[in-house]
């Protein structure tokens, strides 16, 4: 698992750098103002999972919104997606971070990206 930086961007817009995905899943910090992009240069779709937190009303003492883990198919061949802003209650983990997995990572890459 990687912990993935967020890159700021602004109107002038931003040059990214992305990152191949990690077979363990990958993380980052959330602010809950950051997006996920994800390139698939795989002859084979990849579905992205972003893991939410609180799913069920038992877990959801604080009056936190009850969310359901949010997938994202990206079609093959340099298919392109992005994915966020993620709520923090929702789906940060205890770390303040949110856990992304995928079906596959060949040829997949990402990026955290955040307004400045």
């Amino acid at each position: 698992m990687a912990t993935l930086s967020a890159q700021s961007y602004d109107e002038a817009g931003k040059d990214l750098t992305l990152s191949a995905a990690a077979a363990g899943g990958d993380e980052f910090a959330n602010t809950g103002e950051e997006l996920l992009i994800i390139q698939n240069g795989d002859t084979s779709a990849k579905t992205v999972t972003v893991t939410a937190q609180v799913t069920s009303f038992e877990n959801n003492e604080m009056g936190n919104a009850v969310k359901q883990n949010q997938s994202l198919e990206i079609a093959a061949n340099n298919g392109i997606g992005i994915m966020g802003p993620f709520s923090r209650r929702a789906f940060n983990d205890s770390g303040g971070k949110v856990q992304i997995t995928y079906s596959a990572v060949t040829n997949l890459e990402v990026a955290v990206v955040k307004e400045s």
